[in-house]
Formats: C-alpha cells, sequence, structure tokens
C-alpha cells in the first residue's frame, strides 16, 4: 500500500484534519475540567489553612506544643502537618522535619514539599508565620492526590490524543481507498482520450455524490467535444472527398487540351503540375482520415518490427544511393507485437522519407530497432539541419513546415500521417535532437487500458 498517495488525497486530509480538530477539543475540554477541579480543591485547602492558622494564632505560646500534639493525633489519615521551630531552626513541636528553604515566612501558602517524621516528602499546601514570641509555625495539608491527579490527566492527554490521532489515519486510509479507487479509473480513461480514442466516458458509480457529479459534467462535455469534432472532421473529409473528382475531371480537360495545342504549353503544364499537387493533398488528407478510424484495430495481429523497418530501408535504398546518402539499419531481435503492419510500414516510410529529403548530400541516415523501457522502439536518425525545439510540437499538426522544411517539396501532412498511425496503436511519438540532426523515434508501448474500464466500482 502506497501511503503517501493515500495521504494526498482530499478524505484521508480531511479526516485527519477533524481527528486533530476533535483531539485539540477534548484535551481542552478536559483541561478546563481539571483546571476547575484543581482550583476547587485548592481553594477549599487553602481555606482550613487559613481557619487553622487563624486557631493557632490566638492560642497561647505555651500551649501551642500541646495544641499541636493533638491536632496530630487527630489526623487519622495523615494529611496535616503541623510544626513550631525556634526562631534559629529548632523544631519544638510538629510531625515536620524542617522548614523547606523555599518556603517565605509570610504568612501565605504555598505549594511545596514536605518531609514529615514518619512519611516520605509529599506535595502540600502550607505556610509558616512568625509569631509574636519569635518561634515560627508551620501549617501544611498533604495535596499529594491532586500532583497525581495531574500526571494522570497528563497522560490521558497524550494517549487519548495520540490514539484518536492514529484511529483518524486509519481511518482516513480507508475512507481514502475506494475514492482513489475511482480517481485511477478515471485517470485511465482520461489517457485514451488523451491519446485520441474521444468516444471513451468516465466510469460513473451510481451513488450520486460529488464524483459522479463532476464526471457527469466531463461526460456531457465529451459528448459536446465529439459532435463538434465528428461535425468538423466530416466537413473536412466531405470537401476533400467532393472536390476531388471535379478536380480530377478539370484535371483531365486540360490535359486534353493540352494534348490538342500543337506547340507545348508551359502555362497548361504548371496548371497540370499544381492539379496534381492539390490531388495529392486531398488524398493524404483523406488518408489520415482513413487511419484515424478505430475499426482497423479489428484488423490487428501479430506483426515483427524488424521485417517492417527492413523493408522499408530497402525501399529508401535507391533514393539514398541518388543523395550520396549513408542509409542503414540495426535491429535487435523481439518479440512480435500486435498491430496493422501496412499502416507501421507507411508511418516508417514518412519518417524516412522526411530523413532522406532533409539530409544533405553525403550525410548520413540510421534505422534503428531497439528494446526500450516498456516496449520495442523505433529510431529514425539523420544529420540534417534539425528542427527547432520551439516547432517539435507545431510540425505534427497538418499542413505545417518548418524553418528549415519551407523549400522543400512536400504539403507538410508526412507527420500528420505518423501522428494517426501512433494514435491508433496507442504508442508514442517524439521529436528530439540527435547528436548532428533529428531524431524521430516511436515507442511502441501500447497502453490498451479498455479492459479496465468495464470494471465495476
Amino acid at each position: 500500500m502506497n501511503i503517501a498517495k493515500f495521504s494526498r488525497t482530499t478524505t484521508f486530509r480531511l479526516t485527519l484534519i477533524y481527528s486533530i480538530f476533535f483531539t485539540v477539543c477534548v484535551i481542552m475540554l478536559m483541561g478546563f475540567v481539571y483546571w476547575k477541579t484543581a482550583r476547587e480543591m485548592t481553594r477549599r485547602v487553602d481555606q482550613i489553612l487559613i481557619l487553622e492558622m487563624q486557631d493557632f494564632v490566638d492560642t497561647r505560646s505555651d500551649l501551642l506544643p500541646g495544641k499541636i500534639e493533638e491536632g496530630i493525633g487527630r489526623d487519622q489519615r495523615h494529611i496535616y502537618f503541623y510544626g513550631l521551630f525556634a526562631s534559629d531552626g529548632r523544631e519544638i513541636a510538629g510531625n515536620v522535619s524542617g522548614i523547606p528553604p523555599d518556603l517565605p515566612r509570610n504568612g501565605r501558602i504555598y505549594q511545596t514539599s514536605l518531609i514529615s517524621s514518619s512519611l516520605p516528602p509529599l506535595v502540600a499546601r502550607a505556610a509558616v508565620i512568625r509569631l509574636d514570641s519569635g518561634n515560627l509555625l508551620l501549617l501544611g495539608h498533604d495535596v499529594q492526590q491532586l500532583a497525581e491527579f495531574r500526571g494522570i490527566m497528563k497522560g490521558a492527554f497524550f494517549w487519548g490524543g495520540s490514539l484518536t490521532v492514529a484511529l483518524g489515519l486509519i481511518f482516513g486510509l480507508v475512507l481514502s481507498f475506494r475514492p482513489l479507487s475511482r480517481i485511477e479509473q478515471i485517470q485511465r480513461v482520461c489517457e485514451l482520450i488523451m491519446r485520441g480514442d474521444i468516444r471513451q466516458r468516465l466510469p460513473i458509480s451510481g451513488r450520486r455524490d460529488e464524483l459522479d457529479m463532476l464526471t457527469a459534467i466531463v461526460n456531457k462535455t465529451l459528448d459536446e467535444i465529439e459532435r463538434l469534432m465528428s461535425e468538423v472532421k466530416s466537413v473536412c473529409d466531405n470537401i476533400a472527398h467532393d472536390l476531388r473528382t471535379p478536380l480530377t475531371r478539370l484535371r483531365a480537360l486540360i490535359y486534353r487540351a493540352q494534348q490538342q495545342v500543337d506547340a507545348p504549353n508551359a502555362m497548361l503544364e504548371q496548371v497540370i503540375s499544381e492539379m496534381d499537387s492539390l490531388l495529392l493533398r486531398f488524398r493524404a488528407l483523406l488518408r489520415i482520415s482513413e487511419i484515424e478510424n478505430t475499426q482497423r484495430r479489428a484488423g490487428f495481429k501479430a506483426v515483427h518490427l524488424s521485417d517492417i523497418l527492413e523493408q522499408a530501408v530497402v525501399f529508401f535504398e535507391p533514393l539514398a544511393e541518388d543523395k550520396s546518402i549513408d542509409l542503414s539499419m540495426s535491429a535487435e531481435k523481439l518479440a512480435p507485437i500486435q498491430g496493422d503492419g501496412e499502416l507501421l510500414f507507411e508511418a516508417i516510410v514518412n519518417l524516412l522519407d522526411n530523413a532522406i529529403k532533409f539530409t544533405p548530400v553525403g550525410g548520413k541516415v540510421v534505422a534503428r530497432l531497439s528494446q526500450g523501457n516498456g516496449g520495442a522502439r523505433i529510431d529514425i536518425i539523420d544529420t540534417g539541419p534539425g528542427i527547432e525545439a520551439s516547432e517539435r510540437a507545431a510540425v505534427l499538426n497538418r499542413f505545417y513546415r518548418g524553418a528549415n522544411g519551407q523549400c522543400a517539396p512536400g504539403f507538410g501532412l508526412g507527420l500528420s500521417i505518423v501522428m494517426a498511425v501512433v494514435r491508433l496503436h496507442d504508442f508514442e511519438f517524439e521529436l528530439g535532437e540527435a547528436d548532428s540532426g533529428t531524431c524521430a523515434t516511436i515507442f511502441c508501448r501500447s497502453f490498451t487500458l479498455h479492459r479496465f474500464i468495464e470494471k465495476p466500482l
């Protein structure tokens, strides 16, 4: 169990806060009860000592020793202290061994420790008064039980507070388990949505709590986003599909017109070239739309990436030789993966095409298949001008062309096709910087989490 993960949940933190708040309130209540009890007990003891003190002061000095012995005899519980001392500290009568040095001789009552002739040192409320005869009279009352009561209360504060907080921690962990499990399921579905599966929806437990309210709102938002995206995609696909036919016919008419002209017409040739360019763009857009159809996953089967990479490299070897580019390949022996071999071949071909297109004459392109963290990885490394770090995210968008690719032929749709293939397979794609060019990497780590979605909450 990951305690740190549970401790970050709102349920755990609220439970812990409430536990600490409850503990503080209980300690304050118990402290107030103790303070009132101790104060009342001390007041009563002090009142008894004041009455005793007045009685002894009014007694003649020659009768004081007998009265002290009489008081000691009546004290069956041994809770009273009496002591009569000469001015030099000599004991005259009583059950106290001596006057504590920290006890003032001003007749006021203080709490101190007294040593009786028959008992160990005890905590007592005591006062010392100087008589007219010059002798010192000490009167005290045992409050050892009050001191013990204070110790018991301190122990109760500590153990009661500790146990309450500990139980709060345990209870918070138990309460956090189910919400955290629901959050993890929502996180897994969100990962699928971020990878392009917009049809996924966040799971709802049916308890109609705050989390269900939030997921219901998000699901409604996703429904609207899916509808808008479908409309936009449908419009784009329809435009590309509907215009391709009349453009094809127009090209055929211009070609026929060119054939009927006696002399070659440069303007007509340029028009035909532009028409071909438009048709290629429409064809690429429709190809991306076809790839993004997730129904193609039903045709996934086991494919060997090394064979696909080798076919792509062999396909581009003549083009690389024409540009005097050193095209090489290295592949580790890896287990087959589930995927669409034709689409993966198309993605690798687009990456190799870009690498060879932007690598200068005499450069080098390396295609490498290796085992990465969590799955296979395909690296296409070139020695071209590279892609600026600020443009690496933008070049993945349709029709975007980086600063270094403005003069190169193409429509800015190659990497869009690669991204469509990567999303279809739940892979990851990254553009990085090589030693002297660009490194395009496909991480074949499949994040197919569909088996978790149907799991009941």
